[in-house]
């Protein structure tokens, strides 16, 4: 993977917006990272929006190319990528627990600390490009009431942290990520992902369906469907908009 090229932009409704519409121009062909100091209108998953304060957090969009990674197989994307915030944040936090809760968030603790969206694109069975937009909270101290378990790199650190710095270290080891899947390290990747899989192998609660269940999560499948694990021993896999965590 060619080092990757970053634009900065003041302020932007949301940077994968701007890194789509560059793609649309097609005034990208190698890899870049978007990032900006104030994202007015950034995305969450399921069409939810992520707030962020100004200046004080990481908001940036990666523009790749796995070209080289069959469409079924675009859920190691999702892994290698979430790999790789949980690795920014337990070298930036060592003595801190750091999970990736499915599908796309990172949390310390029980705590929310990062999002994920990715948005791609398939040709011809193969990934075309993905553009991949991280927020990570890091030096904004002090969150909306409605958002339910935030958490950001201050609670724990306790003094700030150079955003530019931190954006740096995360695209050495995104890099380090892609590079294993392109080397079809598929294998190291979903290891490393189930390790810090949040609530791995515990009974807990989900909505399924509608209905309130128990049941015990044992991984992902292939494509990122959920396989949660009843009281009778059965394995049921569930997408994302089949099943949510209890809070």
């Amino acid at each position: 993977m060619c080092p990757i090229k970053i634009i900065e932009i003041a302020s932007v409704a949301s940077t994968n917006q701007y890194a789509e519409k560059l793609l649309s121009e097609k005034a990208v062909d190698s890899p870049i990272c978007v990032v900006t100091k104030h994202q007015t209108a950034g995305k969450g998953q399921d069409q939810n929006r992520w707030e962020s304060e100004a200046d004080k957090n990481l908001t940036f969009s990666i523009i790749c190319f796995p070209d080289f990674l069959p469409a079924a197989q675009q859920f190691e994307l999702n892994k290698a990528v979430a790999l790789s915030v949980s690795d920014l944040l337990k070298a930036t936090l060592p003595k801190e627990n750091i999970f990736i809760k499915w599908p796309n968030d990172i949390y310390i603790d029980d705590r929310k600390a990062a999002g994920i969206l990715i948005q791609t694109s398939v040709q011809n069975q193969s990934m075309n490009w993905a553009v991949i937009g991280i927020g990570i909270n890091v030096n904004q101290g002090v969150f909306p009431e409605y958002l339910p378990n935030p958490a950001s790199v201050i609670h724990y650190k306790k003094t700030e942290t150079s955003l530019g710095t931190l954006l740096e270290d995360f695209l050495i080891v995104f890099e380090k990520r892609f590079h294993q899947l392109k080397m079809e390290e598929a294998k190291q990747i979903d290891e490393d992902y189930l390790k810090v899989f949040y609530k791995l192998n515990l009974r807990s609660a989900f909505v399924v369906k509608g209905e309130r269940i128990f049941a015990t999560i044992r991984g992902v499948n292939q494509y990122g469907w959920l396989q949660l694990q009843d009281d009778n021993g059965s394995v049921m896999e569930y997408d994302i908009k089949q099943v949510v965590f209890c809070k």
